[in-house]
């Protein structure tokens, strides 16, 4: 085991993701292309990266192989085929958008602005709660990571200000393309809408910041007078418009493509055009930096999203055994609603919503629901309930790297969580109206 700790066999197991990403593309192009080698390598990436996991994380893992396996194991005895084909490629889709969309930080934020002097009030709450939104639907928690940095420079993180960062950088998994939410939604709900779930998602976006703008800034918080944020310029963002703006427009000229397949090409092919023109040829070192160092930190969340499409697999096979059926007769705005309440307090209890969501996605499908119903009612939960997670990752790394307090951070962004889950709700029977009228 000593030969798969080296420095050299992780950049090895980290070249094996990247190929992952490659592969996931080949195979939704190429339809008589066997998923399952992907699947096998990506699983071999996962398993020589096993001691950078954190132990959380392992238990987590094998947690999920342990439960998807047994289902696996009682499907096929029960006469059912194509569960361990299926475990393998669930998730390869996603897996391979995950990694492409980690050269996007390379891209996020520019060096320039770090002895910049900080505003205050609430004007730069607000600029703070917009940059994050929109550079996090983008580069993900780098863009929390940068800011935070950036904050905690001179003073220790605020509470107030670990509360903005969570809060709208986790409310763009309603719309972006760029998060995992978004792959498991339009993987678990095939013919939704990329363009009409953003449509939808963008303005509950809008009231989630203006939510917390309103309660970070009301007189129960010093109406944000002490409140230090980032100091961000309209011009920095760009970035995120460009890479939505093309993302919508190529799945718009090629609507046969998956918004998955076009995401993983996008991702790292932008990120190269916008390093080259700003670093011309140390572009391309900058590239295999990011496959070099970054993507062996990336073994335990991908072998996390594995470990899930086994689960999902083995629930397939466990529910055909059992023979149990279905808790709705269809589904509408009504058990959408129903959903998202489930998965959003499952998730203050700790359960992550994309394990929830894997496997209640696929079992709802058999209804033949609007697919852009099911796909909400997965990507508003990840939204608005993963804040108020205590295993969520953003919360876990602003109380370990940043000492944030996170029964008060749990406790303020429960509050933000069951108010945006009602305005959900509201959400979801409101375009179910329109839809049918």
């Amino acid at each position: 085991m000593q030969l798969l700790q080296t420095p050299a066999a992780d950049r090895f197991a980290a070249w094996l993701l990247a190929s992952v990403s490659l592969l996931a593309v080949v195979g939704d192009f190429v339809p008589s292309y066997p998923d399952w080698i992907t699947g096998v390598i990506g699983w071999t990436a996962c398993v020589m990266l096993w001691h950078r996991v954190k132990p959380v994380q392992r238990r987590v893992i094998l947690l999920l192989l342990a439960f998807g396996i047994s289902g696996i194991i009682w499907g096929v005895l029960s006469g059912q085929h194509g569960l361990i084909n299926r475990a393998l490629t669930q998730n390869l889709p996603l897996v391979g958008m995950l990694i492409a969309v980690s050269f996007l930080q390379l891209i996020g934020a520019r060096p320039g602005a770090t002895e910049e002097k900080f505003s205050t009030g609430r004007g730069a709450l607000f600029r703070t709660l917009l940059g994050v939104h929109l550079f996090g639907a983008v580069i993900n928690y780098s863009a929390v990571a940068i800011f935070a940095d950036r904050l905690s420079a001179r003073a220790k993180l605020s509470l107030d200000q670990a509360t903005a960062l969570s809060q709208s950088f986790i409310i763009g998994a309603v719309w972006s393309p760029f998060y995992g939410a978004m792959a498991v939604a339009l993987t678990f709900a095939p013919g939704a809408s990329l363009t009409r779930l953003i449509s939808i998602g963008l303005p509950l976006a809008l009231a989630g910041l203006t939510v917390s703008w309103l309660t970070l800034s009301s007189k129960r918080h010093g109406s944000a007078r002490d409140f230090a944020g980032y100091p961000l310029h309209l011009e920095a963002l760009w970035v995120p418009f460009v890479l939505v703006v093309s993302v919508l427009l190529l799945h718009e000229w090629q609507p046969a493509w998956s918004v998955l397949a076009i995401i993983t090409l996008s991702a790292p092919t932008i990120s190269a055009i916008t390093l080259f023109a700003r670093e011309g040829n140390r572009a391309a070192a900058a590239m295999v930096r990011v496959v070099d160092v970054r993507m062996p930190e990336m073994g335990g969340e991908m072998a996390l999203f594995m470990a899930a499409g086994v689960l999902s697999a083995g629930m397939a096979g466990m529910v055909s055994a059992l023979g149990i059926g279905l808790p709705f007769d269809h589904f509408g705005a009504t058990e959408a609603g129903i959903t998202a309440t489930a998965i959003t307090f499952a998730a203050w209890l700790g359960f992550h919503p994309v394990i929830l969501g894997m496997v209640v996605g696929p079992w709802l499908a058999q209804l033949n629901p609007d697919p852009n119903l099911l796909a909400m009612s997965l990507l508003m939960p990840w939204a608005f309930g993963l804040t108020a997670c205590p295993l969520g990752n953003t919360v876990l790394a602003l109380q370990a790297r940043y000492h944030v307090s996170t029964r008060d951070l749990l406790a303020r962004n429960r509050r933000f969580s069951f108010q945006m889950l009602v305005l959900s709700v509201i959400v979801l029977q409101v375009y179910e109206y329109i839809v049918m009228h």
